[in-house]
């Protein structure tokens, strides 16, 4: 399977949020089987947001990588 990227993972997390959203409507009245349905979907955006974690932190940068200004070393050569 293709990974997807940080965006595409946000959009297929925040598409079926709002489909299951839209499933737990009537929830009072919601019989075994869509109490199940619903449940399902919970269960399968838990995956969905640990895809969009896991995307998230091979974009972004480590924490122990040190940013330095190019034109710092630019500058540190002519003094």
């Amino acid at each position: 399977m293709e990974k997807l990227l940080l965006s595409e993972n946000v959009k297929r997390f925040i598409d079926y949020a709002i489909d299951t959203v839209k499933t737990m409507d009537g929830a009072p009245e919601h019989s075994e089987q869509e109490k199940a349905v619903v449940t399902d979907r919970i269960s399968k955006l838990k995956v969905y947001l640990n895809d969009v974690e896991l995307a998230y932190l091979e974009n972004a940068p480590e924490r122990n990588s040190l940013t330095i200004d190019p034109e710092y070393i630019a500058e540190t050569g002519h003094s």
